[in-house]
């Protein structure tokens, strides 16, 4: 592994950005992100492999090992969040790309393959589905899902084939487990859990659930100076609906390490003098065991309900996403933890609270996934960073536990 090579590519990706000096901004099946895509394929080439890009834009290239046993795959995504940060996703794949760079130089060859794969649309920023990417070769997402999956320019489907995609190929193109040893991921925290424990490494035991809801009210638009008795006001419904719902957390309604969050909203008409004629929000879930969310949700449900009836508003809720809920694998979280001690480091075992491509992967195969520090926990923002020495370590023991997992050696 050669850390400025890695450090090197990191910069030049972080130079395919809508936003120039504003943090990082690279949604799926943009300019940006054909400038990304250009990239990784030259580095690809030049180690002598075939990328190629599935229905979903998801892009790979495999080393073919020497035997048919099942491959290791290996990467992250390559998207960020409006104004994010030059790690979150983007380290894994290029960590992964690193890997496959060291194999060729060394001359390695694997018994197992291994399959590089940098994913799209993780962060669900064009239609708020988280994962889209790794949902779509999971199989949870179908071609039929795309076509309703929709934003105000239009439908997922269309959106793919706009940018020279397939997704009516997406069938054929998802993952058998049966050809599949373990999925491999490294990616910054996004937490401050490593560095407020002093450690340089975590490997993740369990990634939480995540559900994602739009709720829209809808009530009666008139001037600020109208009379408050009578009013039909979908602010005030919506107020009302936030101090609840974290007052159910408070009471214990909603276990302590449930999460609730109001991401986004809108109100229209958006003006000061005028009560707003809806408001339109976001619910995002999370916690670790599923059965717990859906339990969580159920009430949470309920409560946007009963303040919508009580206030005489109209209501429209919707799912946008679901993701995570899974435990990663035993062995290769041993294997990421002796790959860590031969560097000397001793790993913290964590939970992660984001979802990640390797929770949607974890549906169909054994998935590890292996933290580096956000330094002070920042992450979603141009302060997003994390220390050379530690991306240099996530890179080598990701590369270490590839080898282990893969086998074979030198010719």
């Amino acid at each position: 592994m050669q850390a400025q090579r890695l450090f090197d590519t990191l910069e030049e990706l972080s130079t395919c950005n809508a936003t120039p000096g504003n943090g990082v901004t690279r949604f799926s099946w943009s300019e940006a992100d054909s400038r990304a895509r250009r990239v990784l394929e030259r580095e690809l080439k030049a180690i002598g492999l075939e990328p190629w890009t599935d229905g979903m834009g998801n892009l790979h290239a495999r080393i073919e090992g020497s035997t048919g046993a099942p491959a290791v795959l290996t990467g992250s995504h390559l998207d960020t969040v409006r104004n994010g940060g030059r790690y979150d996703g983007t380290y894994g794949v290029v960590a992964a790309l690193e890997a496959l760079r060291s194999f060729h130089d060394e001359g390695y060859k694997p018994e197992r393959a291994i399959e590089f794969i940098a994913f799209a649309e993780e962060e669900g920023s064009n239609f708020g589905s988280t994962c889209l990417g790794s949902k779509g070769i999971a199989g949870q997402i179908d071609v039929e899902g795309l076509k309703r999956l929709s934003n105000a320019e239009g439908a997922a489907y269309d959106a793919l084939r706009a940018f020279g995609l397939d997704p009516d190929a997406l069938p054929g193109e998802q993952i058998d487990p049966a050809n599949v040893k373990a999925f491999l991921e490294v990616h910054i925290e996004q937490n401050a859990m490593l560095e407020d424990a002093g450690r340089e490494l975590g490997i993740v035991t369990a990634i939480s659930g995540m559900r994602l809801h739009r709720i829209v009210y809808k009530g009666h638009s008139d001037h600020a100076a109208s009379p408050m008795q009578g009013r039909r006001d979908p602010a005030a419904g919506f107020a009302e609906l936030a101090f609840r719902m974290e007052q159910l957390w408070k009471d214990g309604d909603l276990p302590e390490d449930f999460s609730c969050t109001i991401g986004e909203l809108a109100c229209s008409p958006n003006v000061g003098i005028v009560v707003p004629e809806s408001v339109t929000f976001t619910i995002d879930i999370r916690h670790v065991d599923v059965p717990v969310l859906e339990e969580g949700w159920q009430r949470i449900e309920s409560l946007v309900r009963s303040v919508a009836e009580s206030r005489g508003l109209d209501l429209e809720l919707v799912r946008l996403s679901a993701s995570g809920g899974v435990r990663t694998s035993s062995e290769v979280g041993e294997v990421f933890r002796q790959a860590a001690e031969r560097r000397g480091v001793q790993p913290l075992f964590l939970k992660s609270g984001p979802a990640h491509d390797a929770a949607s992967l974890g549906s169909r195969v054994p998935v590890g996934l292996l933290f580096v520090p956000s330094i002070k926990g920042l992450s979603h923002c141009p302060q997003e960073a994390t220390a050379p020495e530690h991306l240099a370590l996530g890179a080598w023991v990701l590369e270490d536990a590839l080898r282990s997992l893969a086998g074979g050696g030198r010719p």
